[in-house]
């Protein structure tokens, strides 16, 4: 089995080493098990993660299908 380093602060080491000496196991079996009862993480796709930016923009939204008549659409013209 692979090995992981985890770094805790004092007082999460307390914890987790008085939660192995209650269970009678080692601190690795407790993080394991822990872990493994924790739920997996949920992958958004990029339109849900993307939700509250749809429709933020102000403009046509259809600049593909009239790409001839919208040529320089957005170019910066100077003075």
């Amino acid at each position: 089995m692979p090995t992981v380093t985890v770094k805790f602060p004092p007082s999460l080491l307390a914890r987790l080493e008085a939660e192995a000496s209650r269970l009678g196991t080692t601190k690795s079996a407790v993080l394991r098990d822990t872990y493994a009862r924790s739920e997996p993480v949920k992958t958004l796709s990029l339109a849900k993660r993307a939700k509250h930016l749809i429709g933020s923009i102000d403009g046509p939204g259809d600049l593909s299908a009239r790409s001839k008549k919208m040529v320089g659409y957005g170019r910066f013209r100077r003075p």
